[in-house]
């Protein structure tokens, strides 16, 4: 199976990990918390208005699949004393240290 073809089946939401992207310069390295998986917010026409788009809960997103390198999630900052910015943002999921293994393999 190549790497563009895996999801994700482990726990997603409420998890902790390292933004290693450059899509938002200000939050590479840090750590944010993941509340939501914005499914296929990576693809151009997405339907944002569809009922499986934003996704709340690891039960559900397991059933619609799981995660894949066309998610976005919504995340915040989690400072160094552990208090998690208001502000958040959607990074792709590929961006996220945890999730880099879902970047698809080059195509030859």
């Amino acid at each position: 199976m190549k790497n563009a073809d895996r999801v994700n089946k482990t726990p997603v939401i409420g998890v902790v990990t390292t933004y290693i992207g450059s899509e938002i310069p200000g939050l590479r390295g840090k750590r944010v918390r993941i509340y939501a998986v914005l499914r296929g917010g990576a693809r151009p026409g997405v339907d944002v208005d569809s009922d499986d788009y934003f996704v709340t809960d690891d039960a559900r997103l397991a059933q619609l699949g799981g995660l894949t390198h066309e998610d976005r999630l919504d995340t915040a900052h989690v400072y160094p004393n552990g208090r998690v910015s208001f502000v958040h943002c959607d990074p792709l999921a590929v961006d996220l240290e945890m999730f880099a293994h879902l970047i698809p393999d080059a195509i030859d």
